[in-house]
């Protein structure tokens, strides 16, 4: 039997794919093709692909703390790692989902909301219960992306001009 934090980080983990290549990820390449500035697509694509690593490095290395310490004291710096990395990842993907669509899905800015809003109250709480609430965003970003891909099922690209 798998120990329910290391369950939980790897939900996460399996959140976080399935946003990443939810419409955006999936078509990107298409998007530089029919970008009316393919270059500079593929320039600003690079950078916002680095945001999105560095996303989910930071947030494994949230997750990796966890495992270590899981009812342990939190330091604030835990909180910024374990709850940045995935809103890192967050805003990284908004971006892509913009280079793409030229939108960003509400799920994404809710997600954000969502990580800054509750980390107040995980302020020196077991760095667990950060990680859990952090799961269970991404868990709802996901789910409201599957939901609304079932309502309109293949879009095609359309980057900004």
């Amino acid at each position: 039997m798998v120990p329910p934090i290391r369950s939980s980080c790897s939900h996460a983990g399996t959140s976080m794919w399935r946003i990443y290549f939810h419409r955006a990820g999936a078509v990107f390449a298409a998007a530089i093709q029919v970008a009316p500035r393919p270059d500079r697509l593929g320039r600003s694509g690079y950078y916002t692909q680095l945001v999105i690593v560095t996303g989910v490095l930071a947030a494994g290395v949230g997750y990796a703390l966890v495992i270590r310490e899981p009812r342990g004291h939190q330091e604030p710096l835990w909180l910024a790692v374990i709850l940045g990395g995935p809103a890192l990842f967050l805003a990284g993907r908004s971006r892509m989902e913009y280079e793409v669509f030229a939108r960003i899905s509400p799920s994404r800015v809710i997600g954000l909301v969502a990580l800054a809003a509750v980390t107040p109250a995980l302020i020196h709480r077991a760095p667990m219960l950060a990680a859990a609430a952090a799961t269970i965003i991404l868990a709802g970003v996901a789910v409201w992306d599957a939901a609304g891909e079932r309502r309109h099922p293949g879009e095609a690209p359309s980057p900004p001009p």
